[in-house]
């Protein structure tokens, strides 16, 4: 299991790395990854695939385009969300304030790509491992109650400033988000 190769230390010295890191991400102001994602649900014999862009831009725009099997794009910019799907004429927008559960799914991948542990940790319990060639893995479980009925856990893993997955468990099924650099 991957858990045993990662550094158990202090925690003031866990909680230094976790700085650092949060730091370096922070300073990254602008990026575009591709992503694959897979959804396991115990009901379906087969995962659901599809893949695409992820795209971030300082302080706080966020935006996921699914490129297949459908095109599906959800931004997020201030405190705003916007779900556009053109094949089906959808677009939809709301207020993440009006919407505390989503609001927390979101800043789960916003608020590690900004480096904001204080917003991490306004929405989960944050656990953090890092290990000497500079992979690392945050677990965020969420405080609120009602989220924590659909969302057990996020795992969010990395190697120096670039996330490199996002795994989301809850209620028996698990989405894998894996990113990597670049268009």
């Amino acid at each position: 299991m991957l858990l045993g190769t990662f550094v158990a230390g202090p925690a003031w010295a866990q909680e230094d790395e976790l700085s650092r890191l949060m730091a370096a991400l922070a300073a990254i102001r602008e990026r575009r990854d591709r992503f694959t994602e897979e959804r396991a649900i115990p009901e379906l014999d087969l995962p659901l695939p599809n893949e695409g862009t992820l795209s971030w831009s300082a302080p706080d725009r966020l935006e996921k385009h699914t490129t297949s099997p459908i095109d599906e794009r959800l931004t997020v910019a201030g405190g705003r969300l916007v779900y556009e799907r053109a094949d089906r004429d959808i677009r939809r927008e709301f207020s993440l304030a009006d919407q505390p559960e989503m609001q927390a799914l979101v800043e789960a991948i916003r608020g590690t790509l900004a480096g904001d542990l204080p917003t991490l940790r306004r929405h989960y319990e944050v656990a953090f491992e890092g290990r000497h060639d500079g992979a690392w893995r945050l677990v965020l479980r969420p405080l609120s109650l009602r989220l924590r009925a659909s969302v057990q856990r996020i795992l969010v893993t990395g190697q120096a400033d670039q996330p490199t997955g996002v795994d989301t468990e809850g209620n028996g099924s698990t989405t894998r988000m894996r990113i990597r650099p670049g268009p």
